[in-house]
């Protein structure tokens, strides 16, 4: 059982402890524990293995749940949880689903009338019944029926990065043309680069406090992309877009602009520590700004938070309280971490020749437009038949179209010839070594047998990455979010094979992927790999999602002498 599945299982028993009325201390102890466990870089699994002890050694994990955990791990199952299953109906976890319905509500809901479902929830309030109970009445009541409806309509949970950058773009765009705006910026998830978002929270500050704050919560409830209005004040309105992503606009006064960017940036376990930083110090930090008893001492900026406490400026990426403001406090200073204006090539592109959508001379214009120096065409291979992989003919054939494409272009760009070689079930590769060892570029991706046995899936890829042809190790976990879980395989031994071999691995920028994920690229970081960001662009448009996989290599600390394609021709290859 990996740590999301654990970090699950933690979280719904807070949730069945909360409706139960169990202890305040119990209930944020499984909600921490699980916080952490979903955000903890190593493998439980091999934690357990080497020295369970180690367990204890996590934050907000005790001696019960670090037996909780190696229960979980050996057996794949927990007695008490399961326990705590059979005392309360399934319904009733669903319940938590539905927009604005905690653990007290649901508790009210089933104890005062018997509902143990979400159409039970509808039917009763249909019939009047939940308007009667203590402390709501017919306005919650209407509220409730208006959220299951949208959670009948929205149940496809968070949404991918991109389609909230998207969204956030296209608000602020329509923001700027109130002219009662005067500065607007996006915070939350969102700013931190998380790989997928609940909602999309957007600051702003006005011209005139006195005047213009309702005239932008109009301007801003009149976007015509908005589905429904959740509610409408005179500093924050929320609103559910056609998309279902939720929005929440705030009015921020200007000397607090930079206290509140931090503070709606967070993520809250970062905002914790910063509080707690400042009590020592004397100090209060809350979104209003740093306050010295009643003085506001800064909060117009950003930097300034950070400073108050004895901090360098930390960027949203790092701010999820990983050790972020240890190393601050310690070194006063942070590395220069990757941008997108370092990039000098991409490695890992398709063409008509197996899925692309775009000729070898239309994605070479496409990465031409990208200021790039060189991009490798690397098509799928034989055994990918479903997306027309290529066979050794359709190869040989590709090579002599790049020489063509190359000599019109007239050194624009180089093209790398390529190809995204599949690994198979036993670890061997999809073409033989006297194919591989004529391309310039070898990407290894397991496409298949992803849910071979954990040992299984281990030995395979290490057999691929010691092939001698191979360069960069693609789409490392295999997952698609939102659909498609990671294969499961020792990731430590995986990146330690990358290492001796000297196999660059693969961030991949498609939105869907985000692959390798920014946890473990802190792991391979400090184990020595080096790593290659590239888009796996199938369109001339792709090239664009570089920014994506930035995004993802400052979560994991990268800088670009870590990124081998950050360097330009005969220069990023001396590594492989």
């Amino acid at each position: 059982m990996d740590n999301k599945k654990i970090a699950s299982i933690f979280e719904e028993m807070a949730d069945i402890f909360d409706i139960q009325g169990d202890s305040v201390f119990k209930i944020n102890a499984y909600r921490k524990a699980g916080l952490v466990i979903s955000n903890f870089p190593y493998d439980l699994r091999d934690v357990v293995a080497k020295d369970p002890k180690q367990l204890e050694n996590i934050p907000g994990v005790g001696k019960g749940l670090k037996d909780k955990i190696i229960e979980l791990v050996n057996t794949g199952k927990c007695e008490e949880h399961d326990q705590l299953r059979k005392i309360i109906p399934k319904g009733l976890l669903e319940l938590l689903e539905v927009r604005g319905i905690g653990p007290k509500k649901v508790k009210a809901f089933y104890l005062h009338l018997k509902v143990q479902s979400i159409n039970d929830l509808k039917e009763a309030c249909e019939k009047h019944k939940v308007r009667n109970l203590p402390g709501m009445g017919e306005k919650t009541e209407n509220e409730i029926l208006k959220a299951i409806s949208e959670h009948a309509y929205f149940s496809t949970k968070r949404h991918m990065i991109s389609e909230a950058m998207q969204e956030a773009k296209q608000i602020i765009s329509y923001m700027e043309k109130c002219d009662d705006v005067k500065r607007i910026e996006y915070a939350g998830s969102l700013r931190r680069r998380q790989e997928t978002i609940g909602d999309i929270d957007i600051l702003v500050t006005v011209k005139n406090p006195k005047k213009s704050s309702d005239i932008v919560m109009t301007y801003f409830n009149s976007y015509r992309e908005i589905l429904t209005i959740l509610s409408k004040g005179d500093t924050k309105s929320s609103v559910v877009l056609q998309s279902g992503i939720q929005v929440d606009l705030r009015v921020i006064a200007d000397e607090s602009f930079g206290a509140a960017m931090h503070y709606f940036t967070g993520s809250k376990d970062h905002n914790i520590k910063m509080r707690d930083l400042a009590k020592k110090k004397g100090l209060k930090i809350s979104e209003y700004g740093v306050f010295q008893g009643e003085k506001l001492i800064s909060g117009g900026k950003e930097e300034d938070v950070f400073k108050s406490v004895g901090l360098p400026y930390i960027i949203p990426e790092l701010r999820n309280n990983i050790g972020e403001i240890e190393y601050g406090l310690k070194n006063k200073k942070f590395p220069d971490f990757i941008e997108l204006k370092d990039m000098r090539g991409d490695l890992h592109s398709h063409t008509v020749y197996s899925d692309g959508k775009a000729s070898i001379l239309e994605m070479a214009q496409a990465f031409i437009a990208k200021g790039y120096e060189y991009f490798a065409v690397t098509d799928h291979s034989s055994v990918m038949a479903i997306v027309k992989g290529m066979s050794t003919n359709d190869i040989h054939r590709q090579w002599k179209e790049i020489d063509e494409v190359e000599k019109k272009l007239k050194g624009k760009i180089k093209i790398l010839k390529g190809c995204e070689v599949d690994i198979l079930k036993d670890g061997s590769l999809d073409f033989s070594d006297d194919v591989l060892k004529q391309l310039d570029i070898v990407v290894i991706s397991a496409h298949t047998y992803g849910t071979l046995p954990f040992d299984e899936q281990t030995e395979r890829l290490i057999t691929a990455i010691e092939n001698p042809y191979a360069k960069i190790l693609g789409h490392p976990t295999g997952r698609l979010i939102n659909k498609r879980a990671p294969m499961e395989f020792n990731m430590e031994r995986v990146i330690e094979a990358c290492v001796q071999n000297h196999v660059a691995i693969e961030i991949n920028s498609s939105p869907s992927r985000l692959d390798l994920p920014d946890k473990f690229i802190k792991i391979a970081k400090e184990k020595g790999a080096k790593f290659v960001i590239n888009t796996d662009s199938h369109t001339t448009q792709q090239p664009d999602l570089m920014e994506y996989g930035i995004f993802n290599a400052r979560r994991g600390w990268l800088t670009k002498e870590d990124v081998l394609n950050t360097k330009g021709l005969g220069k990023f290859d001396t590594y492989f």
